[in-house]
């Protein structure tokens, strides 16, 4: 999947305008081309490049997804209130001799106080009847608008930006419970982690391993500068998984107690040359497993080795880790994450 480096966010209309301008659009567009959508896409940011690097993200989507967009740059802290608005369509073949199949993006730029008037925007230009998925990249704001987040089907965020991982998820809760059951939350950290995941779970298809997996003594995860998060998200997913808890060990450092009264010991250790999680190391009495990943590669290494039986090794499908790829997962899917919450509570106190 490719995407032109710059793609200009289209044609400047007035913000009373758009729908009308729209009509125009497929007014005068061909009779190969025909409008689809299938949700409406929120992205909200508040980095300065956030138009110029987001749309050509969604041109890319576009080709295996249809939606209406809605790309929304805030710049709260500018001293003048401001809204500009564009209007573009991304088309797509997707068959030789079909019609170009066409999504929808309008841009915004809340410039000052008009930055608050983001529900207001993006309610007043939404595909209706469609589900409403928003992406908010960046830290989340504090104390959430209750109008604004009982109408969010999907929330999209991505820890591994936060620079307050904690706040970010006690925030991230606080807004999941405000949609009272409507709002799924999927952070794309957690999304990448899914064939890592996959791939550790595969040695314990095992006999031998899968009877001393209760035992487990030592878990060590290399990962690379800024992905301390991803890190911590699978450790997690271990712990919960296995029902420990984290406390203080004898030296005061922390460490996980089994459900047989055992502790487990975990080290994250930070590579410069590491891809987001490079390897990941099982430690038990008599035997050690290991999930590696050379940078760019496209499948991890699965290793088993105990003493007294022949080692195990095989390969499992590393998966994509582009955003426009980890996005369409998430566009593509309707269900919950249900191990999400379990993990980040497993390992809460380490934010």
């Amino acid at each position: 999947m490719t995407a032109p480096a710059t793609i200009s966010p289209g044609l400047p209309v007035e913000v009373g305008e758009i729908e009308k301008q729209l009509g125009l659009l497929w007014e005068q567009s061909d009779a190969g081309k025909v409008r689809a959508s299938l949700v409406n896409l929120v992205i909200y940011s508040e980095a300065p490049d956030a138009i110029a690097a987001n749309t050509p993200l969604l041109a890319a989507i576009a080709a295996d997804h249809a939606f209406r967009a809605l790309l929304v740059q805030g710049n709260p802290a500018a001293e003048t209130s401001a809204v500009r608005a564009w209007i573009t369509a991304h088309c797509h073949l997707r068959e030789a001799g079909q019609k170009e199949i066409c999504s929808e993006q309008v841009t915004f730029q809340l410039d000052g106080p008009a930055a608050g008037r983001l529900p207001s925007i993006v309610f007043s230009h939404l595909d209706t009847d469609l589900p409403l998925y928003l992406w908010w990249q960046g830290a989340l704001h504090g104390d959430p608008d209750p109008g604004f987040w009982t109408w969010v089907d999907r929330l999209i965020v991505d820890s591994k930006t936060w620079s307050d991982p904690a706040r970010q998820f006690r925030l991230l809760h606080e807004i999941e419970a405000i949609g009272r059951g409507r709002c799924a939350v999927c952070d794309l950290t957690w999304t990448r982690l899914f064939h890592l995941r996959y791939a550790l779970a595969q040695i314990f298809d095992l006999p031998a391993a899968r009877e001393r997996l209760l035992q487990l003594e030592n878990v060590g995860i290399h990962h690379a500068p800024g992905h301390r998060i991803t890190a911590l998200e699978l450790l997690g997913w271990l712990a919960s998984r296995l029902r420990w808890t984290l406390e203080l060990g004898s030296r005061g450092e922390p460490v996980f107690r089994r459900p047989d009264g055992e502790t487990t010991r975990f080290r994250l250790n930070e590579q410069e040359d590491a891809a987001s999680c490079l390897a990941v190391e099982l430690g038990f009495r008599d035997a050690t497993a290991s999930v590696k990943r050379e940078r760019g590669g496209e499948f991890y290494a699965v290793d088993f080795h105990v003493d007294g039986l022949p080692p195990f090794s095989q390969m499992a499908p590393a998966g994509r880790e582009k955003t426009a790829d980890i996005l369409l997962s998430e566009l593509s899917r309707s269900s919950r994450h249900p191990l999400f919450w379990p993990s980040i509570r497993a390992i809460e106190p380490l934010l």
